[in-house]
């Protein structure tokens, strides 16, 4: 359980939950699985919507409609995932899918959060000399998908003897942006100006994924082999330091297990 002092909330704007729920919410531990492989994905169809595998910071992000690295709050937010499947009330269309997801977070998690604007740190995502070299993504989802509340695209993350492989499909620069975020010591913006979607295949060495992870991704060497600089440099981008002001989502209260389905 983590907390914060209740007459600290009214002085940053505490959030409440909306008026809006999902009718039936299923929430479950994921299956065990290969520790060199992780797979987060979002998936919906008419009446439904289905998070696999999705960290509860991920679940903030979605409920507050901000970025990964805008959600502020204990380390085990980032390793405790759940799978979700709920069930829209008749009639309601998905863009209020985030307001449910607070909701659902608020009954069965018991968050209270509220929002802080802080000066940020950021990496700037841009096009480097020579301009950008991306390949289109191959199987493209529809403009709606890819930047509504179910979010478009795939994020894998796997191990082998080349390095840590960040496979992202079918994402816009600012999709990648936020995707590669939790591997970096600091949020990374979208500023390429760079329209349409694109497949990566980002590899690192499995030494700058965890530091990436863990805080701090090595700068960049002479060499430049195994950092994420190095990685983005492949598609003709780079990464510039940068300095924002930035909405915070501060998690003041939350349980890390889920009331009974």
């Amino acid at each position: 359980m983590f907390s914060a002092a209740l007459a600290a909330f009214a002085a940053f704007g505490q959030t409440a939950p909306g008026k809006y729920a999902f009718e039936v919410v299923s929430i479950k531990a994921p299956e065990p699985s290969d520790p060199n492989q992780i797979r987060m994905g979002i998936s919906g169809d008419p009446g439904m919507v289905r998070y696999s595998n999705l960290a509860l910071r991920d679940l903030i992000r979605i409920a507050y409609d901000v970025k990964i690295y805008q959600v502020e709050g204990p380390d085990w937010i980032d390793n405790t995932r759940y799978n979700v499947e709920a069930k829209l009330p008749a009639g309601v269309p998905d863009t209020h899918v985030p307001e449910m997801v607070q909701t659902m977070l608020a009954d069965r998690f018991g968050l209270v959060a509220h929002r802080e604007t802080k000066d940020h740190a950021v990496l700037a995502l841009m096009a480097a000399k020579g301009g950008a070299k991306l390949t289109k993504a191959a199987n493209p989802v529809p403009d709606a998908v890819a930047s509504g509340p179910r979010r478009g695209g795939g994020l894998r993350v796997q191990v082998d003897e080349q390095g840590a492989h960040i496979n992202a499909t079918s994402v816009t620069m600012a999709n990648l942006a936020e995707m590669v975020s939790r591997f970096s010591e600091k949020p990374i913006v979208d500023q390429s100006g760079i329209e349409g979607q694109y497949d990566f295949d980002l590899v690192l060495s499995p030494e700058a994924l965890r530091a990436g992870r863990g805080g701090g991704l090595p700068e960049p060497t002479a060499e430049g082999a195994g950092t994420l600089y190095e990685a983005f440099g492949r598609y003709g981008l780079k990464l510039e330091p940068r300095k924002a002001p930035m909405t915070m989502v501060v998690v003041d209260h939350m349980e890390k297990t889920p009331k009974e389905n």
